[in-house]
């Protein structure tokens, strides 16, 4: 199920450079001159390098970390923030906000799991340095 999102998604994106790669490759065919064809050969790769990057970014949005990220990471972030906000708008303004507490537990899950993908991240980035 899984595989065939990721295939309709990625098609969505290389369906959105097919139309300006064929009128690049249209363009080199019709091109009267070297200069002309050289400069459509840069446009063919540079939609290529764009498609080929955009492909890149969508398999990675959809890993196991970046799901943790926007899972996990962001709403604690947002949680904290909002936790830190109120420390300095209470006492300047005079304000009564009140930050609700969190069931028991959720914080220490927070301490395993945030790190946990803050690791994944960065071994995805050594990762991609080696292979290059």
């Amino acid at each position: 199920m899984l595989s065939a999102i990721l295939n309709w998604l990625s098609g969505g994106i290389v369906g959105q450079f097919t139309g300006p790669l064929l009128d690049a490759y249209k363009a080199k065919l019709a091109a009267d001159s070297d200069s002309k064809k050289l400069a459509a050969q840069q446009d063919i790769e540079g939609i290529q390098a764009a498609r080929d990057i955009a492909i890149a970014d969508l398999q990675h949005r959809f890993s196991a970390t970046a799901i943790g990220r926007y899972l996990i990471v962001i709403p604690w972030g947002i949680y904290w923030a909002y936790g830190c906000i109120i420390q300095l708008i209470n006492p300047l303004f005079g304000a009564h906000l009140v930050l609700i507490a969190l069931p028991p537990g959720w914080d220490t899950t927070a301490m395993v799991l945030i790190p946990a993908i803050v690791v994944g991240d960065a071994s995805t980035i050594i990762a991609r340095q080696v292979t290059k």
